[in-house]
């Protein structure tokens, strides 16, 4: 199955212009350089920002990998009522990721 998306990792890079003035995030896929995002602006939120973009990959895989722990069955303990809630957090993300 090919992703509809860019694989991870991906990384922030910040371009200055010819006056040392710091050009918006650009995010960009490692692999084959792919450019991936764009922040609008060069501020402090848009470096918060380009962080968080930049880090989706991983993101991602971190909650496909806590949603099988969140939900693995024990014979003598099932899942607690924060565990559920937790993997019910993780579906969401997830699903909202691979929607078309």
């Amino acid at each position: 199955m090919k992703t509809p998306y860019t694989p991870g990792p991906w990384k922030m890079e910040i371009y200055l212009n010819e006056k040392d003035a710091q050009q918006p995030p650009h995010i960009v896929g490692l692999r084959d350089n792919h450019q991936v995002a764009d922040c609008c602006g060069a501020d402090d939120m848009d470096i918060a920002n380009g962080r968080l973009i930049a880090t989706a990959p991983e993101l991602l895989q971190a909650c496909e990998a806590a949603l099988v722990a969140l939900t693995e069955n024990s014979p003598d303990c099932p899942p607690s009522e924060a565990n559920l809630k937790a993997a019910g957090l993780c579906r969401a993300a997830r699903d909202k990721a691979h929607a078309a």
